[in-house]
Formats: structure tokens, sequence, C-alpha cells
């Protein structure tokens, strides 16, 4: 998600929130006469609030299936409410623990929580600029669960091309072993294998210099486009793989997150 203007009043909001839930723990802290930890009444208060945030930004994984649901927002709208309220939920989880570790799985707890809100800004950062590099890069863009299938297409026209080359009457037996040659060695590869971001014109040197070429080089340009779009489309891979890789690390995080929260609030309770 792009952070624009439309961002203004969440962000304004969170400061305002975060300023104000600081202000009256440290309000709490030098005229309490009791310490504020997380067992009295507004440190619970605080880890209620922090809990509640996080499972509100743990659910946008089941939006879709929520929005069954009277009164559930749209996606967008909860996307944003997941980064501002998922850090607002930091500012009371800190007040809750009373800026202290804790024991250990308390300690386990915050490295998964702060491991899901880097991960999480990580993404967000990805998300402002890999996009419109992606753009630039890759015009004609193919969804990204294609991409596999397009390469195999592209793969079986360079391999039909090149047979009904190698058929070819007019080109000399010699000038079609090594058109199969060249093809075999340098081009096919290219196509079934991940290309490297160097041109793909060069792949081509090879072929351009055989004699008794000429008659068919127009039959042979679709080649170089192919292998021009199987580059392309390794470009496109390359960069969706880091514009959603990160939710391999933030999702599990976030779950264990939950998972974590729920034992330590059943630990309080019971021990």
């Amino acid at each position: 998600m792009l952070i624009d203007s439309t961002h203004k009043r969440w962000l304004l909001g969170t400061v305002l929130a975060g300023m104000l839930a600081l202000g009256f723990y440290f309000l709490l802290v030098r005229t309490s006469m009791n310490e504020v930890t997380g067992g009295s009444t507004v440190g619970l208060w605080y880890g209620i609030g922090g809990a509640l945030l996080m499972v509100y930004a743990g659910l946008l994984a089941a939006h879709r299936k929520l929005l069954r649901w009277p009164l559930v927002p749209a996606r967008s709208w909860w996307l944003k409410g997941h980064i501002w309220l998922g850090l607002l939920s930091a500012v009371l989880i800190l007040c809750h623990s009373g800026f202290r570790w804790g024991g250990a799985l308390e300690r386990l707890l915050w490295v998964a929580f702060v491991l899901t809100l880097l991960t999480g800004i990580f993404g967000l950062w990805l998300q402002q600029f890999l996009p419109r590099v992606l753009a630039d890069r890759v015009p004609q863009e193919t969804p990204y669960e294609q991409i596999p299938h397009v390469a195999r297409v592209l793969e079986q026209k360079a391999d039909a091309l090149i047979e009904s080359l190698c058929a070819d009457s007019r080109l000399e037996e010699d000038t079609r072993a090594m058109l199969r040659t060249i093809f075999d060695a340098d081009v096919r590869p290219f196509l079934a294998r991940k290309p490297g971001p160097e041109k793909s014109e060069a792949q081509f040197d090879r072929l351009q210099a055989l004699s008794g070429i000429v008659m068919v080089r127009d039959q042979i340009a679709p080649l170089e486009h192919w292998c021009e779009e199987r580059r392309r489309l390794d470009e496109q891979e390359r960069l969706q793989r880091w514009l959603h890789g990160w939710l391999l690390i933030h999702v599990p995080l976030s779950i264990a997150l939950l998972v974590l929260g729920l034992a330590h609030a059943l630990g309080s309770l019971y021990f």
C-alpha cells in the first residue's frame, strides 16, 4: 500500500493517541503511590487495548471472509488500520509492560513483536517504490501466477521455429547443423532457465555470423523478441519476489505473536 495523503488522518490519530497513552502512563508513574505494572488495573487496560489492536491487525488475513459480516469496512480502510493501529499497539504494549522485558515468555513475546513490526515496516517500505520500478522496467506486466506458463509457451514456440528451419531445404546441411547447435547451446537455455540480467541480444551474435543464414534471417527474428520477453519475465518475477516475499516471514511471525500473546494472557490469569 502506498502511503499518500489519504493516510494523513490515520497518521495524526496514531500520533495523538500514542502521545496521550504515553503522557497518561508517565503521569501515573509520577503521581501514583503504587507501582504501575502489567498486573495493575491501568496496566491491564493498556494490555487489553494493545492486544485488541494486534488482533485487529492480524484479522486482515481473514478480511475476505469477514466481508460477509455487516458493517465490515473495505479492505483499503482495514489495511490502513492494520498499519497505523499495529504501530499504536506497540506504544500500548510498552506501557502495559512498564518498559520492562519480563520473564522468559515475555522476552520471547517481545522478540516476536519487534520482528513482526520490523518486517511489516520493511514490507511497507518496499511497496513505496517497487511497484513504480516494476512498471518502468516491465511495461507489459504478466500476472505473477502465469509467468511459468508464459515462459513454457515461449520455449515451445522457439523449439517449433527451429524445427521448421532445420527442415528447410534452402539451408545447407552444415548451416542447419550449426543453427541447431547454437540454439541448443545459447538460446534454448536462455528460454528454459532463469536468464540473467545480461542483454538478450548477445545470444544472437553467433547466429547472425552463420553463412547461408541471410535467406531466413526474418524467420529467426522472433527468437530475439522471445528472449527479450523472457528476460522481462525474469525481471518481473525477481521484483515480485521482493514485493511479496517478505510476507513469508511477516505472516508466520504475526501468527507466533498472537499465539504467544494468548499464552501470556492465560499465564497471567492462572499463575
